[in-house]
């Protein structure tokens, strides 16, 4: 991908985009502390009440087929939703649809997401880049190996392993246009994270979330991967442990963990997988609850949005705003990252349909 992309050659004629992949969080940890105290001062209300004006990204929903979906989580205060539908079989790439009519429908509340592609398939790499280049800002959940959960180890797109048939060529897609990948892994232990580690160690510079990392696996067993491998980043399931009666774990014991690892730590709801909906979005307040201020930020969105806010515009992107901004007699200068290009192309395309 190019550093600029013009279209026309008179003053005036011109459309110009340039990449802009800084990011710079904001420093909030003042904003947390008078959360907290005004917690202090009404202890009647719920967490999620409380942190109402924190910004919260859950980063694995699987309620793309729902159209209510960002009502739904947002009556608890979750802003954001990196959303799907079915992972790694066929009906996913209908529910992959709808997660961008989603996207597209309110592009402030919506991260979408894709998982309709087979692996061992050259066509799976072909998807892959197409739904990439198209505007998906994150590819997942896809199953990399799965054993005993009753719904995954049955879908027919599943991988053996983490570093089975295409996935090397997809983790080479995800590092180029910077997408981070999610991935179903259970068991989370033996030949699974073996393979896992392959990947990590052969491809650096992708960024790849372990779902649900810490579904029947304790903290012990996660740190060394933290500790060895910079480019993986833990989905924090956060209902699990805090609600799901096979869990042997306690939210505060993985409180440790993510205080040393605080970039590396995301939560997720799961789409609330065994559990109310308000279980799930309540545990996620919960975990923000017992971090120190600037891990709390971090876990709650910094961490999941810097991974998207660094994606750089894709060539069809720039190409399709050159021809659109044109059209609408938009000659301007465009600096914008991989999402704002989304949201500019919506702008631009309704523009341009509205137009007589």
């Amino acid at each position: 991908m190019s550093s600029e992309e013009t279209t026309g050659n008179k003053k005036g004629t011109e459309v110009r985009v340039e990449p802009l992949t800084e990011y710079t969080p904001k420093e909030e940890g003042a904003f947390i502390e008078s959360l907290r105290k005004n917690q202090n001062k009404d202890s009647s209300k719920e967490l999620y009440e409380i942190y109402q004006d924190l910004t919260v990204i859950d980063i694995h929903n699987h309620d793309a087929p729902n159209p209510g979906a960002i009502g739904k989580w947002g009556q608890y205060g979750i802003d954001r939703l990196v959303l799907f539908g079915s992972i790694s079989e066929p009906s996913a790439q209908y529910t992959d649809k709808l997660a961008w009519d989603q996207y597209r429908q309110a592009p402030a509340n919506v991260y979408p997401s894709f998982a309709g592609f087979p692996i061992y398939e050259e066509e799976g790499v072909s998807i892959v880049k197409q739904n990439l280049e198209q505007g998906y800002l994150n590819i997942g959940e896809v199953a990399a190996a799965s054993t005993y959960s009753q719904t995954v180890s049955r879908v027919a797109w599943k991988a053996e392993h983490p570093n089975d048939g295409n996935f090397p060529k997809i983790y080479d897609l995800a590092a180029r246009y910077q997408v981070p990948i999610l991935l179903h892994i259970d068991p989370p232990n033996g030949e699974p994270i073996t393979r896992l580690e392959e990947a990590l160690d052969q491809h650096p510079d992708t960024a790849i979330i372990f779902g649900h990392a810490n579904a029947y696996n304790p903290p012990e067993n996660i740190e060394p991967l933290l500790n060895k491998y910079p480019n993986l980043y833990i989905d924090f399931f956060a209902g699990f442990t805090a609600y799901n009666p096979e869990s042997t774990n306690k939210l505060v014991d993985f409180v440790p963990l993510m205080e040393k690892y605080p970039d590396r730590f995301m939560l997720s709801t799961d789409a609330g997988f065994g559990l109310t909906t308000e279980q799930a979005a309540k545990a996620l307040y919960e975990t923000i609850d017992l971090l120190s201020p600037e891990t709390a930020l971090k876990v709650a969105y910094q961490n999941y949005e810097g991974l998207i806010e660094r994606q750089p515009p894709t060539e069809t992107q720039i190409q399709t705003i050159k021809t659109l901004s044109a059209k609408a007699g938009r000659f301007e200068t465009y600096r914008l990252n991989k999402r704002m290009a989304n949201e500019l192309i919506f702008e631009l395309t309704k523009l341009t349909e509205s137009a007589p």
